[in-house]
């Protein structure tokens, strides 16, 4: 079985660095990890370490790639030592996580049936996620970085038509993201995605080539191509202002809270469950809770430790 870990803050990757968002893909798996962890449930502790190791290999190693592609096709020296030595990184967290999973195997009694209907959860999981940075292309990472960076260099120049031209390589850099993450796992409906931003490339590439004098409207479609993503096949009984309601009505959670100022928090859709997590400027993770979509019942809470930046789970 295959499964993905997504990133716990996706409105701070917008302005992270590209391996930011690739890195961010095992945030929501840690947070399994230490339930399970703290609980001694060495099984679902080495099911949730498989989880992001191969969050790794499905998303952080295609996402990669097709960058580093890129940057060398296009010669980006420093571009491409960096996405290399992203590599490297990913690669050493894949075997750290498969190292903890067998140590964690190896102490498993867990039940069979407990660790199917995990498996089940972690399905969903993937449903539910596997799509999320293809879907925000246009939001955070490699344009929001790179590609805004080198379309700033040519517009001072007035140069319309590289600008149209790198618009192209961003639209065919999404449908690669479809192509390798998505589609390539089987999930259904995001060929027309891949088509749509592969014939918006082809679309500006006629137009560069005509030396425009200004920027032509068509240049806004890429942005606009992602309402056409197809409905998630798992949705959530529970809307998210109730989600909300329930975790800040918490007595574990407004415990955890007491002494904290600016608070801010985040609901997020698991595809089994629904993390909601609580921070400020000041420091990180303050705490999070984990609740049951079907029950609407608070499952775990933990408390971040601001000593340490462990999370410790509340009894």
């Amino acid at each position: 079985m295959r499964y993905v870990a997504l990133l716990l803050f996706p409105v701070l990757l917008l302005l992270a660095k590209p391996c930011h968002a690739i890195f961010e893909g095992t945030a929501n798996a840690n947070i399994f990890i230490k339930m399970s962890e703290q609980r001694g449930d060495f099984g679902r502790l080495a099911l949730w370490h498989e989880a992001a190791a191969e969050c790794l290999t499905l998303i952080s190693v295609p996402m990669n790639e097709i960058s580093l592609n890129y940057y060398k096709r296009h010669g980006h020296k420093k571009w491409v030592e960096r996405t290399q030595t992203e590599a490297l990184e990913i690669q050493e967290q894949r075997q750290f996580h498969l190292k903890r999973a067998k140590a964690a195997w190896k102490k498993s009694k867990t039940t069979e049936a407990a660790l199917q209907a995990e498996r089940k959860k972690i399905a969903k999981f993937i449903t539910m996620w596997l799509p999320h940075y293809p879907d925000r292309f246009y939001s955070f990472g490699i344009y929001a970085t790179f590609f805004a960076e080198q379309q700033e260099r040519v517009e001072q120049k007035k140069d319309y038509a590289k600008i149209l031209y790198l618009e192209a390589d961003a639209a065919e850099m999404c449908a690669a993201q479809y192509e390798k993450i998505p589609i390539k796992y089987g999930l259904k409906n995001y060929e027309q995605l891949r088509d749509a931003y592969l014939r918006h490339a082809t679309l500006l590439r006629t137009l560069a080539k005509q030396s425009p004098k200004a920027l032509p409207t068509e240049i806004y479609i890429g942005k606009q191509i992602k309402l056409q993503k197809p409905k998630p096949q798992i949705t959530p009984l529970k809307k998210a202002d109730q989600i909300l309601h329930i975790a800040k009505s918490n007595s574990r959670i407004k415990a955890a809270l007491a002494d904290q100022k600016g608070v801010r928090e985040y609901a997020w859709f698991q595809g089994f469950a629904w993390t909601v997590s609580f921070y400020n400027h000041g420091w990180g993770n303050l705490a999070i809770a984990i609740i049951d979509d079907k029950t609407g019942k608070v499952v775990d809470v933990l408390k971040g430790e601001p000593e340490t930046g462990e999370l410790e789970l509340l009894d």
